[in-house]
């Protein structure tokens, strides 16, 4: 047998496998492992987009996803507490993405091409968050911080105990 047949053999004998029990063996992983687990096959893909929907953190501080990986994989999620990202390769179209209304915990790390935009997007999205950590928010040359996204994000998340800007 040839290696791209084996390959497709492999991909019908993943789709013989109980979507429960693909399930089981996805929520061992952590959240990087996932995402590369889900950019293998169209199986996991599917699996992990279906795993991310209902996990309570979201971690992915190891490497820096892009949009094109993220999009797919995180829908809106209630259960959803906890999330930490490396956002180098993130802008300020990963707003809609990845501020979830439930969060409780926000840290989003290496955000230099995220303008201001973000610090009053997290006020109007994240009212219950209770800890916010931002890493270079605006650094690279013409992103600005306004005083007035400042001001949305603290009227916006009253509940906020730990703040690092």
């Amino acid at each position: 047998m040839s290696l791209p047949n084996e390959i497709a053999t492999a991909m019908e004998s993943l789709d013989q496998l109980p979507s429960a029990l693909l399930a089981t063996i996805l929520t061992k992983l952590d959240v990087s492992s996932i995402c590369s687990v889900a950019s293998t096959c169209t199986v996991f893909k599917a699996c992990a987009h279906h795993i991310l929907s209902f996990i309570p953190s979201f971690h992915l501080l190891e490497t820096a996803p892009s949009m094109e990986l993220l999009r797919p994989l995180l829908r809106p999620n209630h259960w959803m507490k906890s999330m930490k990202v490396n956002c180098g390769r993130l802008d300020d179209s990963a707003i809609q993405i990845l501020l979830q209304p439930s969060l409780q915990e926000l840290c989003m790390l290496n955000c230099a091409d995220f303008s201001g935009k973000l610090l009053s997007e997290i006020g109007g999205r994240c009212k219950d968050l209770r800890s916010l950590c931002l890493g270079s928010v605006a650094e690279k040359r013409g992103r600005a911080i306004h005083i007035s996204d400042l001001e949305e994000l603290l009227s916006g998340c009253t509940h906020l105990e730990v703040r690092i800007i």
